[in-house]
């Protein structure tokens, strides 16, 4: 768990813009591809990939060395399998496409009020057709063009094509502006596994040509007589003659999508297609940790020692460390919020015994912010000697310089203090005295407050209990 908020701390937002960006190309190629052979090869080629990070993470040194060989020839084979696709997404990623005044088609003002005529007389005899009207993406890698005509679009001509009798109505009608180009083309099929029996070879033809271009395919049913408008993998049926004559023309005159938007909303826009936008993500993810990873950058501070839990009537003597050297390694986000006091080293003494003690300091003795680990500790061995303490009670014996007046006497409140300190150090200590108090102050004020001082000095006190005494003068009344 610590693992992963380590690394969700070292992500920062442009990471996030990078996976996001990465997460959208990735949808947009896989959704290009999968529903074409190219899509069943590239899953395959992701297995061997995970294949392979899997041996290499296992140590299989032989089968880690052939697959890197394996790679270079992995590379052309994607280059030869996938150069259609190649070849149509750049099509599409083309800036020529999105000039301003570039319209993706050139529609004869007769165009459509031929086909709809044409389209009403097929559907009212149950002839069966399928009509793919060309815009911006070339259909040469994905319609296997059957005879060519290049010939004016008329109501007459396309009720000829489709007559049952005709050699040419098995098959689609392909057009582009106000020609007829070809006449019996084979369109690939949809593979989508979800999509409605009630749907025949024509609608499947006119789906699978919506997922790999932008072109519109009519439709019209042989079973019931139906118009239909495939655009961008959606189905739209129509049953006056007027919505279907709107329709051709929001789609090839405005350049408008004629699907109907489903109403529910961005909820949907996420629903949908939900298994490849995860998978996209994931993917995204997983290239960015391989290739990129969060960056980390190391540097040295300077950490102090908090000492902790010391056992009552026990003292640290002699020297000791308080601070000690150690290396970081981090997010450049997280070493760069490192400040005074974010670092810390605490050294646990409740085990400790009298005598020379022997700690070693570790990782986890040092308290760092997320993100942050610890790469080396110098020195990471202590050495403390800790020694019985003991209380001592002694009277204080005030330090006066001057004389005092006849007859008075000096009052110390208190009179004695608690004294805490190892018992080598208190045979050391000879007496308690103050800090040095003029006679004449002690006339003037009657009394004076000064510290407590130890005679000799120098001595390792742990603790004086009170640290301050009054010294009064009392003078007996005449």
């Amino acid at each position: 768990m610590q693992v992963v908020k380590d690394v969700l701390y070292s992500i920062s937002i442009i990471n996030v813009v990078d996976i996001g960006i990465i997460s959208l190309l990735l949808y947009l190629m896989l959704g290009w591809i999968q529903a074409t052979r190219a899509f069943q090869i590239l899953a395959s080629i992701i297995g061997i990939g995970l294949f392979y990070f899997v041996a290499d993470a296992l140590g299989l040194v032989l089968v880690s060395v052939l697959f890197q060989y394996l790679w270079a020839a992995i590379i052309i084979v994607l280059v030869i399998v996938f150069q259609p696709e190649i070849r149509d997404m750049l099509d599409k990623a083309s800036p020529m496409h999105y000039l301003p005044g570039r319209k993706s088609n050139d529609v004869a003002p007769d165009l459509i009020e031929e086909t709809v005529n044409a389209v009403t007389e097929l559907a009212r005899s149950s002839t069966g057709a399928l009509i793919v009207f060309r815009r911006m993406d070339r259909l040469d890698n994905v319609v296997l063009k059957g005879t060519l005509l290049d010939s004016y679009v008329s109501a007459e001509a396309l009720l000829m094509i489709f007559q049952k009798g005709s050699p040419l109505h098995d098959g689609a009608v392909l057009i582009h502006r106000d020609r007829i180009k070809a006449a019996s083309c084979i369109l690939p099929l949809s593979t989508d596994k979800d999509l409605s029996s009630q749907y025949g070879t024509r609608h499947r033809a006119a789906i699978g040509l919506s997922e790999r271009s932008d072109a519109l395919c009519v439709v019209v049913s042989e079973e019931r007589g139906d118009v239909s408008v495939v655009e961008r993998k959606e189905i739209t049926t129509y049953r006056k003659k007027a919505e279907f004559r709107q329709a051709l023309e929001t789609a090839l005159v405005q350049g408008k999508v004629v699907s109907q938007v489903s109403s529910e909303g961005l909820g949907s826009l996420f629903r949908s297609n939900w298994r490849l936008k995860a998978l996209s993500v994931a993917a995204a993810v997983l290239l960015w940790f391989v290739a990129v990873g969060p960056k980390s950058s190391e540097g040295g501070i300077s950490v102090p020692i908090q000492y902790t839990n010391l056992p009552a009537g026990m003292e640290i003597t002699g020297p000791w460390m308080d601070r000690i050297d150690v290396r970081v390694r981090g997010s450049e986000k997280g070493l760069a919020n490192l400040g005074p006091g974010s670092v810390r080293a605490v050294v646990d003494l409740s085990g400790v015994v009298t005598g020379l003690n022997f700690l070693r300091i570790t990782p986890k003795h040092i308290q760092v912010p997320p993100g942050v680990k610890i790469a080396q500790i110098r020195p990471s061995d202590l050495h403390l000697n800790v020694e019985a303490s003991t209380v001592k009670r002694l009277n204080v014996v005030p330090t006066i310089v001057g004389n005092l007046p006849e007859n008075s006497k000096l009052a110390v409140t208190p009179s004695e203090v608690r004294i805490r300190a190892t018992n080598q150090e208190l045979t050391k200590l000879k007496s308690v005295t103050t800090e040095p108090v003029k006679t004449s102050d002690l006339v003037a004020r009657g009394k004076v407050v000064v510290p407590v001082t130890v005679k000799p000095e120098g001595l390792d006190i742990d603790s004086i209990d009170p640290l301050q005494v009054t010294v009064g003068l009392e003078v007996p009344e005449k």
